[in-house]
């Protein structure tokens, strides 16, 4: 698999895919199911009911919230739940592996100003894990060798404008190697590195129609070692088509950079679509193409690539 491929994927998907001005009710109100955390959910719901200015129906049935700054989906970062499988080419070897992860974004306070903008202050966290699973049946069935786990947690404000919105965020990351993968390669023991660092980022989005445009900045306020780069950027887009009976076609892009990476550019895309109706919210089923340095713990100066499809639900 490679990134043509995956481009070939997404035009199939997204071509010719619209629904009548009928269902936009219906297109509105499975957008609310999306937004996280409950309160917030049920305010969408109440602005359609009421037909409030504090929502914004897009000419293609979508809705945006005030304060819902999106959930990036090729993002790395953004706490969610997934599992991936596929192979994983990575230390100059290719093995059958499973990437998974649990996060959650949790609303804490709003605070009105009395303009109509308020600002949301949310925590969000996320642990991410990567496992070899080439060698399972020699394991005693425990689940593969665990390669590294990085735990991350922070608080961020956002805020929806006019025709924009914005998200500023802390966050702190830290990563451990797994017990197995150091017992197999015993050679990384004398090059272990207990990374952690602490970031703060701005990051700003644009919706049009079916398309979400984002970018952002990150500045590394503490590290250890001590001597990473403190400067990274990101960068990205996602499209969310129209449903067509219970699926809507899903697309995203996410660039990032990092002078710790000798600012190469990680690209992570994932295409396929979107599910509703089977679980209460909805969840979804993904190909997903990684390329660059690795994004995953202590091993951010070498190469990595992963295809594999992806489990991916917001909650």
């Amino acid at each position: 698999m490679n990134v043509y491929k995956i481009c070939l994927l997404t035009a199939c998907l997204t071509i010719g895919l619209n629904v009548d001005a009928s269902d936009q009710l219906a297109e509105q109100l499975e957008s609310c199911q999306k937004i996280n955390p409950d309160s917030a959910r049920l305010l969408c719901y109440d602005n359609i009911n009421q037909n409030s200015n504090n929502a914004v129906v897009a000419s293609e049935g979508q809705l945006k919230h005030n304060n819902e700054f999106p959930v990036l989906i090729a993002d790395l970062n953004e706490p969610n739940l997934f599992f991936s499988f596929g192979s994983l080419d990575f230390l100059a070897d290719s093995a059958r592996s499973v990437l998974l992860g649990v996060g959650r974004r949790h609303s804490i306070r709003n605070f009105e100003f009395g303009d109509d903008h308020s600002l949301t202050f949310n925590l969000t966290g996320l642990i991410r894990s990567q496992f070899d699973v080439n060698e399972l049946n020699t394991r005693n069935n425990r689940g593969g060798a665990l390669i590294n786990t990085d735990f991350m947690i922070g608080g961020e404000l956002v805020q929806s404008l006019d025709h924009w919105n914005w998200r500023f965020s802390y966050t702190h990351k830290s990563t451990h190697l797994g017990d197995e993968f150091l017992i197999d390669n015993p050679e990384l023991l004398a090059s272990r590195i207990n990374l952690s660092y602490e970031t703060i980022r701005w990051d700003a989005h644009k919706n049009i129609k079916n398309w979400d445009l984002y970018a952002g900045l990150g500045f590394v306020t503490r590290s250890e070692p001590g001597d990473l780069d403190k400067f990274m950027w990101q960068a990205g887009w996602q499209f969310q088509g129209n449903r067509w009976q219970n699926i809507r076609p899903i697309w995203a892009v996410d660039l990032t950079s990092w002078g710790a990476y000798d600012w190469n550019i990680n690209v992570n895309m994932r295409a396929g679509v979107e599910i509703y109706q089977l679980t209460k919210t909805p969840f979804q089923l993904l190909l997903e193409y990684q390329d660059g340095r690795s994004p995953y713990g202590q091993f951010f100066t070498d190469d990595l690539t992963f295809s594999g499809i992806t489990l991916l639900k917001n909650w």
